[in-house]
């Protein structure tokens, strides 16, 4: 038998402390290097005028990356923040679903549902329609046609709707991507638990999860500017379409470091389980190509998601989030002055990585 004397101890103590040492400063170097090749290219795309935002990157759910680069508005009077807020697009459409998701496991809901059960104002085919069909853009519903009024509000939505005679094809049968159905799918929040669709997004996630940066602004294009990046183009005109959006679908604003909180907590399940992730992260058994979840595209290795992109904008808004769990590497990258290259960026930042 071996006896470890004080001395002895006292060595192998020492080792490991310059062992764990030597790791922390290979880790530094590393993120370093990382940094400045980050920098490099980030930097030069913003030279260029190729690319006005905010990015963050998170290793092993830990920010290893934060900067800004450009302009918070297209008079160019102030530099973005960390905590500029962005319209994110159709990155949104996943908090309605995610909320959906939420009320089934409390068992107040049931996805194949007609929407009808909810919804008491909508024509006969919203008895053929099921939550489900919502969730998967396989309603039938239409595209919502925007510059029909001057102001696009839940009340003005819901009329709309109101007044389609017939769906597009038999729900379930085919794929639409349409803005009807995280629309409908706030509705039915709000019909079930009696609270406006934003305050109960804010009492359930927004709230419980840190995403204390994030907010429902009282239209779009937004008037208050404070900690806001005003969208614009490349020749540094804010965007100023000919009608007013004050539907909650479509005001939500929110950061890079929001929207890392949102996709951990997501994926660690801790806003909804694993099954409830897995529903909305698929899409529906047709024969149609480049079709979208409610969480953008994902994909599954063995049934587990490996990697989960959802690409969204807005005007010049545009952004992309990137969670790819087998490296455990989250990328987000927001601009408010679209280029159309946010995927050609997280392509390269994955490669730095």
């Amino acid at each position: 038998m071996k006896i470890y004397t004080k001395n002895n101890i006292l060595i192998l103590l020492s080792i490991v402390i310059m062992s764990c040492k030597t790791i922390q400063k290979r880790t530094a170097s590393k993120e370093a290097e990382i940094e400045t090749k980050l920098d490099s290219i980030l930097i030069s795309l913003n030279k260029k005028g190729k690319f006005n935002g905010n990015v963050l990157i998170a290793k092993n759910d830990k920010i290893i990356y934060k900067k800004e680069f450009g302009f918070s508005s297209g008079n160019k009077k102030h530099s973005l923040k960390s905590i500029d807020r962005f319209n994110i697009g159709s990155i949104y459409k996943e908090i309605p679903a995610i909320a959906i998701m939420q009320l089934k496991e409390k068992g107040l809901l049931k996805l194949d549902e007609p929407i009808s059960k909810y919804i008491f104002s909508l024509p006969e085919w919203s008895n053929k329609v099921s939550i489900n069909n919502l969730i998967q853009y396989t309603s039938g519903l239409p595209k919502i046609s925007w510059g029909k009024h001057p102001e696009i509000n839940d009340k003005v939505l819901m009329n709309d709707i109101s007044k389609i005679k017939n769906l597009e094809f038999s729900p379930g049968k085919n794929y639409l991507y349409t803005n009807y159905s995280p629309f409908l799918l706030s509705k039915i929040i709000e019909s079930i638990t009696g609270v406006e669709f934003k305050r109960y997004i804010v009492n359930n996630i927004l709230q419980p999860f840190g995403l204390n940066q994030s907010k429902f602004n009282e239209a779009l294009p937004y008037q208050n500017r404070e900690s806001q990046a005003i969208s614009f183009n490349s020749n540094y005109i804010e965007d100023n379409p000919p009608f007013k959006m004050t539907s909650s679908i479509i005001t939500f604003s929110t950061t890079t470091e929001d929207l890392f909180k949102l996709i951990k907590n997501l994926h660690t399940h801790k806003i909804i389980n694993e099954n409830s992730l897995h529903t909305i992260g698929k899409t529906a058994d047709l024969k149609v190509e480049e079709m979208n979840s409610a969480l953008g595209q994902v994909e599954y290795i063995n049934d587990m998601v490996s990697e989960h992109t959802h690409h969204g904008s807005n005007g010049n808004y545009e952004g992309i989030l990137y969670r790819n769990n087998l490296k455990n590497i989250t990328i987000v990258i927001l601009t408010n002055r679209k280029n159309g290259n946010v995927h050609s960026i997280k392509n390269r930042i994955k490669e730095i990585l």
